[in-house]
């Protein structure tokens, strides 16, 4: 029987946190490029700049993820996610007042090396002071709130650079990040530290649903698992960037957005379908699915030329291979190497995949202008299929072990 801890009803705080990853997510990722436009007149540069303002901070971002992830073991999860949307507010704020370029590229890239100490993989080693057998339903129940970020923050910085310019979006952006998700985190904080007594300590200890990987195949599957994260999130993150215009540039006009929008509610539907009805699949099966969802829904992009019809199916299929890679990140660390040490593993999978996906918005955006956008797509299919390939070489390698019977 599972013991049962302070943190045992998870309900408020995975709220909580859905409620802050959707703020996140949405003034930090998914705003950038609805903004490109307005900061580029002003500031009088290129969107490809714009970009790769965007790309050097994803980088100095996978570099101090690392360090970020030890913060979380050592200081706690809830209060790095405290601490850094203070920072979040003061950047955010700066960027909103910045006077010049040189400024406005400093902080967005600031904001953007911070950004690990908010987004998914702080919450999820948040949600691992549960127990871990629980853990997987908690990152799911999460990520269904989470999904919603593009939805709801692609249309609002629309309307708020239309209504308030850029200048003013951001500065609301600022107030979400200080007095919404700041308080939230510190919340989260005080009643988590209840759970970190020793009266409680043993629940953390309590037995995985699937076994860890052996010792003596730790490393292997990590670099697996690393290189399978990393090259699937450096597809996702170009198109995450630059869907609307490609979506455009595929002759959609206005419907570009209406079909992007899409996304989100598919992130949220394969989320259900993963808590329904493949709860009992293990997480690198999920992982695997994924991950081939990604390339598929890219060659549905190339077949959909100027019609409507399979450019809808693009992004549910892109929308749900990323809603099901925001789980499987938190999910198959924890299932396959433990909760011990979660944070440290999890910054350290992120350094990769950030550094891997730093120079995909950037190089993206170039090669969509010089190669044209087939080519584009082909070269993101193949990339993806490596990502695929990965996954299903560690599943190979984990059944021929026979460490369990459900992959």
């Amino acid at each position: 029987m599972a013991i049962k801890t302070p943190l045992a009803d998870w309900g408020p705080f995975v709220l909580a946190l859905g409620v802050t990853q959707t703020i996140g997510y949405g003034t930090i990722f998914y705003a950038y490029p609805i903004m490109v436009p307005a900061i580029a007149a002003e500031l009088g540069v290129s969107g490809p700049v714009l970009f790769g303002v965007f790309s050097v901070g994803l980088l100095l971002g996978g570099l101090v993820s690392p360090r970020l992830g030890r913060l979380l073991d050592q200081l706690g999860a809830p209060q790095v996610m405290g601490i850094g949307s203070a920072l979040a507010a003061i950047l955010t704020a700066l960027i909103a007042v910045a006077p010049n370029f040189a400024s406005f590229a400093v902080l967005v890239i600031l904001l953007q090396a911070i950004s690990f100490a908010v987004l998914y993989d702080a919450a999820f080693a948040t949600l691992s002071l549960k127990e871990p057998a629980d853990t997987r339903s908690a990152i799911t129940r999460l990520t269904l709130i989470g999904g919603f970020a593009s939805t709801v923050f692609w249309p609002l910085t629309g309307f708020g650079v239309e209504m308030l310019g850029w200048r003013g979006t951001c500065g609301v952006f600022a107030v979400l990040h200080l007095g919404v998700a700041m308080p939230l985190h510190f919340w989260i904080a005080r009643k988590a530290a209840v759970a970190r007594t020793p009266d409680v300590a043993p629940a953390r200890a309590a037995r995985p649903v699937f076994p860890v990987v052996a010792p003596d195949q730790l490393r292997r599957a990590f670099v697996l698992v690393a290189l399978g994260f990393a090259i699937t999130g450096m597809v996702i993150a170009a198109m995450g960037v630059h869907m609307v215009p490609v979506l455009m540039e595929q002759g959609l006009g206005q419907a570009a957005f209406l079909v992007a929008m899409l996304m989100g509610p598919a992130q949220v539907l394969v989320r259900l379908v993963e808590a329904g009805f493949w709860r009992n699949f293990h997480p690198l099966n999920v992982a695997i699915i994924s991950s081939a969802a990604v390339p598929l829904s890219f060659f549905v992009l190339l077949l959909a030329g100027q019609g409507v019809g399979l450019a809808v199916v693009f992004a549910l299929l892109f929308g749900a291979g990323q809603g099901l890679a925001s789980i499987v990140r938190g999910s198959v660390p924890l299932v396959l190497f433990g909760a011990v040490g979660i944070g440290a593993r999890l910054g350290r999978l992120a350094g990769l995949r950030s550094v891997m996906a730093a120079a995909a918005p950037f190089l993206f955006s170039v090669a969509f202008v010089r190669l044209g956008p087939q080519a584009t797509l082909w070269v993101s299919i193949a990339l993806g299929v490596a990502g695929v390939a990965a996954l299903i070489w560690l599943r190979a390698g984990l059944r021929a072990q026979r460490r369990w019977d459900a992959v």
